[in-house]
């Protein structure tokens, strides 16, 4: 089996321009030395010198321009080389290369702009998710990652604010199977403090106790080892910013919540960064202060 053989690259030093161009400027120094006044040969060698230096500053500055290039090269390369050891994030890169590569084969016109616009927004995206944030908008899909960090290994502690407006909070199949991870998180030890904001609706500020319309769902919470206390929306109405679903995920994570008003989901956010579960925990603590033990 023979070898492709691959063409060698010549020297500029042996082109036939080089050469040429140098034999006659060899030819033509030589006369002028020969038979040229001392003026001449002055001037002559003046005109070499600044042939020689101009030679040199432009090979200087092809230099520069090929190092450019070739550190350009290998910054594009970095990407790749990087994810080469995570298969999945390489898995997803491809992906989207090969998407891009598609994209940029489309039409000019009105959808190529769209598909353009459409993939600076998934750029945000992904910026986001890069900073350890996840956004799930008007989909229950949350409740899958919610409920794996509920069960991962060395989760210890898991502090909640559920405000519920409606005797429909986490009552359809969704919640449910949410509720079923808590308990199932209990019974691994995992400590779980739940803090319930109750509407006026369902604890009036004339009554004892929360109505029989949450009861049984702060009842069966309490009864499988969930720690939970109760606060009605008036004691904190001053300080707006403890109204919030969210749950802390130890040190790992907090999950925020936003529902409508019929207690579905619109949004949810979950957040890795370390201040904001920082923050997370010092509102969770204020709001501590006004909530009492449910029994």
């Amino acid at each position: 089996m023979s070898r492709e053989e691959h063409p060698t690259r010549r020297s500029a030093l042996l082109s036939f321009r080089f050469l040429f161009s140098a034999a006659l400027g060899s030819a033509l120094m030589g006369l002028v030395a020969a038979f040229g006044s001392p003026s001449a040969q002055l001037a002559c060698l003046g005109c070499l010198i600044s042939v020689v230096s101009g030679l040199f500053l432009a090979y200087l500055g092809q230099e520069e321009e090929r190092e450019s290039r070739r550190n350009a090269a290998v910054e594009s390369l970095s990407v790749p080389l990087a994810l080469a050891g995570d298969p999945a994030v390489f898995r997803v890169y491809r992906c989207l290369c090969d998407g891009l590569l598609a994209v940029a084969q489309l039409p000019g016109g009105i959808l190529r702009e769209a598909v353009v616009q459409k993939l600076e927004s998934v750029t945000g995206q992904v910026a986001e998710l890069g900073e350890g944030r996840m956004t799930f908008a008007l989909t229950e899909g949350w409740r899958t990652v919610y409920e794996r960090l509920l069960l991962s290994p060395g989760l210890k502690s898991y502090r909640s604010v559920a405000w519920v407006r409606t005797k429909d909070y986490w009552q359809d199949a969704p919640g449910r199977e949410s509720m079923r991870a808590n308990f199932e998180a209990v019974n691994r030890g995992v400590v779980i403090e739940r803090i319930v904001i109750l509407s006026d609706s369902l604890w009036p500020s004339e009554a004892s106790a929360p109505s029989s319309n949450i009861r049984p769902w702060l009842k069966e919470q309490h009864g499988r080892g969930v720690r939970v206390s109760i606060v009605r929306e008036v004691e904190i109405e001053r300080e707006p910013d403890l109204f919030t679903d969210t749950g802390i995920y130890g040190t790992k994570a907090v999950g925020v919540q936003e529902l409508d008003e019929a207690s579905r989901t619109l949004k949810f956010t979950l957040d890795l960064d370390p201040q904001s579960v920082g923050e997370a925990e010092e509102r969770w603590k204020r709001l501590r202060l006004y909530a009492r033990a449910f029994e």
